[in-house]
């Protein structure tokens, strides 16, 4: 049944059957990053950021490194953040979706956390709120939505949910299609649009120009669309819409 589950997930979002490995990675000065064996942990190298810190899982299938300078943009973005990358077994989350649940415990100067995913990792974030949903503040899903049996639309967390334009693995009907799951939806068209207050709503925003795999940095996702914004673009809008997120929910005046 677990095996079933797996590939179903698998095969729903597109994940080819080999690994992605990360090309080189150059994280934005002004942090520092340690490479332990269950995470890669990511620190504004400034004393008093703020106490809202973010949790990461990969997508299926990609090396948690692949993230590195991509979520190292905004660890430095506002006042700054601590970022966590989980390692999973066989770079599937899938294979053990609770990893965050001890985030608390490994970390206790960051207050509250925010966990985010892409694709298969957003799919599997998802499936950890559902199971603690106050061990969370917030959920970011990239390239991903949840499935049935993570209904969270009763959730009084915040949500944001990003695709890029030319994802050819996650369109955007698939996302309104699961939208019922999470809290009431807000579809806006520029950063700009963000509210004041997104609580409890989901704020979806479509990166114009963006794909599925320049979340990351490992190279060209078969089955994937062409992009018409660089990696680095990409990886500059995401960041900005978290530090809009984080900003909205008053996490980032927190320290």
């Amino acid at each position: 049944m677990r095996m079933r589950f797996l590939l179903l997930l698998l095969l729903s979002l597109g994940i080819v059957s080999c690994s992605y490995l990360p090309e080189i990675q150059n994280p934005s000065s002004g942090v520092t990053v340690y490479d332990y064996r269950e995470y890669i942990e990511i620190n504004p190298t400034i004393n008093n950021y703020s106490k809202t810190g973010l949790v990461f899982y990969p997508g299926g299938l990609v090396d948690p490194h692949s993230y590195i300078e991509n979520l190292s943009k905004f660890a430095i973005a506002g006042k700054g953040h601590k970022v966590i990358i989980v390692k999973m077994p066989g770079n599937l989350a899938v294979l053990d979706g609770n990893r965050a649940a001890w985030i608390y415990n490994d970390f206790p100067d960051v207050q509250q956390w925010v966990i985010a995913g892409h694709s298969l990792g957003g799919v599997m974030a998802c499936s950890v709120v559902k199971k603690y949903p106050e061990f969370f503040k917030g959920l970011v899903l990239m390239a991903a939505y949840p499935q049935k049996s993570s209904d969270l639309k009763d959730w009084t967390g915040s949500v944001l949910s990003l695709r890029g334009q030319f994802d050819g693995l996650v369109d955007s009907l698939q996302l309104a299609s699961s939208q019922g799951l999470l809290p009431s939806a807000l579809w806006i068209h520029t950063p700009d649009d963000v509210p004041l207050d997104s609580q409890p709503k989901t704020i979806y925003y479509t990166i114009p120009g963006g794909n599925h795999g320049q979340f990351g940095n490992y190279g060209l996702q078969k089955g994937d669309g062409t992009a018409t914004i660089t990696r680095d673009e990409q990886a500059g809008i995401v960041s900005f819409m978290l530090l809009k997120f984080f900003i909205t929910n008053s996490w980032e005046y927190d320290n």
